[in-house]
């Protein structure tokens, strides 16, 4: 017992000179993380974010906010999985969308500075095959105008991105741009066009003779040690992919979006919230141990100042959008069908936000832009109108709308032939020739509702509204054809098949010859 007793009294000792130390370097080290992110910051911004989850109907988020060299803030909200009830967390891996084009730009700037490109080179140096028109004349694009979205390309052509996970996808991608009439004279204009920066990713391929998925991985992301950022899905363990969702019929439903390997350059790198916490600190010049040229992630940050600011005042850079009326505060979103993503950093102040969803959701961006403010002056309320949510919303109320007027059509139209109240009438030409053309005048609504995206969405298709907009306004559309031409074809029946003593309607006011 006294042999126990002295053991015990040594461990204690041990302990007390080896474990409490550690055990207060941990507490130093919570106490510093705290002093960064106050708790009541900290119920601040989770009661934000839960809330507009809530109004954005988000099915899951990962948040990350940094302080200078520090991660002070990292969390999952929601689910991963729904069904799987699987939570999220800062290893679940997300689509980062269109965040992906500040990644493809270090690929460029590395080239630059290697010797092997030039940003004044025309494409067609690389790309010789790639004819665009300006007027009806061919027209020279310059890589850095494809940095800087100034090289005219419509928005539209998102519309012709050829779903494909071949080798090849990239080059057919870019294929569809050969012979483009451009919107605006290169260099002149800003005009966001995805695709800008799916052409700079076959650059990266012909320049350097590897795929364009190799070198970044190779020569941009290994460097910057981005370990859990990924350009193949199949290289993911299924446990950490985050599955993506798209509204329908008012709730979250799992979304297989088209693989569209060719605009990866643009919108398809995969991260997660702990990678965007380093990506961040990159971006700020705060990560210890970068074995990347800090200069070439300054030089993607400088704005281009040749050509008028946005509406709001912001400039392009290369995958950034600058705000100088905000301490040149440096943001972009990112949207997929079933992913987005947003990023806000402050290079003045050292302070970064970061948020990753699996659904496509502008409350995304509100909330990242949400915690910034927060960050900065402590409260920030904004209502906004979710272009997804509110389609799905109109979308259903138009199915139950058609549906009443199709089950109305049918009952009355099946009431009149059992009950046998209508017979034939006959008409002379110039009834049959009114009929011929409110058929036309028919074709011609049907037309116009074809019209709808390419006028609305900057000459996009219904293909397109498809694969981005909720489910249910493709079953909307389908209704709506139905019910409009169901209600056609009962005024044809009511004016050719009339009671007695009735005088008959039809569109366009047929009368009896």
């Amino acid at each position: 017992m006294k042999n126990l007793r002295e053991l015990l009294v040594i461990l204690s000792v041990f302990l007390s000179i080896v474990v409490l130390p550690l055990k207060g370097y941990a507490l130093d080290n919570e106490v510093e993380q705290i002093n960064l992110l106050t708790n009541d910051t900290k119920l601040k911004i989770e009661k934000f974010i839960e809330e507009n989850m809530d109004k954005g109907k988000v099915p899951g988020l990962a948040v990350t906010l940094v302080k200078g060299d520090k991660t002070v803030y990292q969390k999952g909200f929601g689910y991963s999985d729904i069904d799987a009830k699987k939570p999220v967390t800062s290893k679940s891996l997300f689509e980062i969308g269109s965040n992906s084009k500040a990644v493809t730009a270090l690929g460029i700037f590395n080239l630059e500075k290697s010797g092997q490109i030039k940003l004044e080179d025309e494409v067609t140096k690389y790309i010789p095959w790639l004819k665009v028109k300006y007027k009806g004349k061919e027209a020279s694009i310059t890589i850095e105008q494809l940095l800087h979205q100034t090289s005219g390309i419509p928005f539209k052509t998102i519309d012709k991105i050829p779903v494909s996970n071949e080798d090849n996808a990239l080059e057919e991608t870019v294929k569809t741009l050969i012979n483009i009439e451009l919107d605006s004279e290169p260099g002149r204009d800003f005009q966001y066009a995805t695709i800008n920066y799916d052409v700079l990713g076959l650059v990266i391929e012909k320049v350097t003779g590897k795929s364009y998925e190799g070198y970044i991985e190779e020569n941009v992301l290994k460097p910057l040690g981005l370990h859990n950022t990924y350009l193949y899905k199949n290289e993911i363990v299924n446990e950490y992919i985050a599955k993506g969702y798209k509204l329908e019929f008012l709730k979250n439903d799992v979304y297989d979006a088209p693989v569209y390997r060719g605009n990866k350059p643009a919108g398809y790198i995969i991260s997660s919230a702990e990678d965007m916490a380093k990506w961040l600190k990159i971006q700020l010049g705060t990560l210890n141990d970068l074995k990347f040229d800090k200069d070439i992630v300054g030089k993607s940050q400088e704005a281009n100042r040749t050509v008028r600011p946005l509406s709001d005042g912001s400039f392009y850079a290369s995958g950034w959008f600058i705000y100088p009326k905000s301490e040149n505060q440096i943001s972009h979103a990112g949207n997929n069908p079933n992913y987005s993503s947003f990023i806000v950093f402050n290079p003045k102040d050292k302070v970064g936000v970061a948020v990753l969803s699996n659904t496509n959701s502008q409350y995304v961006e509100l909330i990242g832009q949400g915690i910034n403010k927060i960050l900065e002056e402590g409260t920030y309320n904004k209502n906004i109108i979710d272009l997804n949510k509110g389609a799905d919303t109109i979308a259903s109320v138009i199915i139950c709308i058609s549906i009443l007027i199709v089950l109305s059509i049918l009952f009355f139209t099946l009431k009149a032939i059992l009950n046998k109240q209508r017979h034939l009438n006959t008409y002379g030409k110039k009834s049959l020739l009114k009929l011929v053309f409110s058929f036309l005048f028919m074709l011609g609504i049907s037309y116009c509702i074809y019209l709808i995206p390419y006028i609305l969405y900057r000459g996009v298709s219904w293909e397109f509204v498809f694969v981005w907009l909720p489910n249910s306004v493709e079953v909307a559309l389908y209704f709506v054809f139905t019910s409009v031409w169901l209600v056609y074809i009962y005024l044809v029946f009511i004016s050719f098949f009339k009671k007695e003593n009735d005088k008959g309607i039809f569109l366009l006011s047929i009368k009896r010859y």
